[in-house]
């Protein structure tokens, strides 16, 4: 079975979050940049007033490299001790193309 994931996480952490794609053993990614957003962690518009930028990162994997995957986000998110912005979304992935 393969699932989608959405990761949103704060854009100074991508770069560790397709590391981490990589360490699950998943082939590849689609990252997606400069996304404002609102959440738990604060607003994220990349203005003085609202700083920071978000990224959103969509990958296609398997549910093994799923879990590997949450896994390591979830480290990152224990390292900085709850902190950082890091949310995964998954659904169930059918490739037709």
């Amino acid at each position: 079975m393969m699932r989608l994931l959405f990761i949103v996480c704060e854009a100074n952490v991508d770069e560790r979050i397709m590391e981490f794609i990589a360490q699950a053993g998943a082939t590849g990614y689609t990252r997606l940049t400069d996304a404002f957003g609102n959440g738990e962690h604060g607003r994220r518009e990349g203005s003085p007033i609202w700083p920071g930028l978000n990224s959103v990162i969509f990958a296609a994997v398997t549910d093994e490299q799923a879990e590997r995957l949450t896994e390591l986000i979830e480290g990152l998110r224990v390292e900085r001790a709850h902190r950082v912005a890091i949310r995964v979304f998954s659904v169930p992935a059918e490739q037709l193309v």
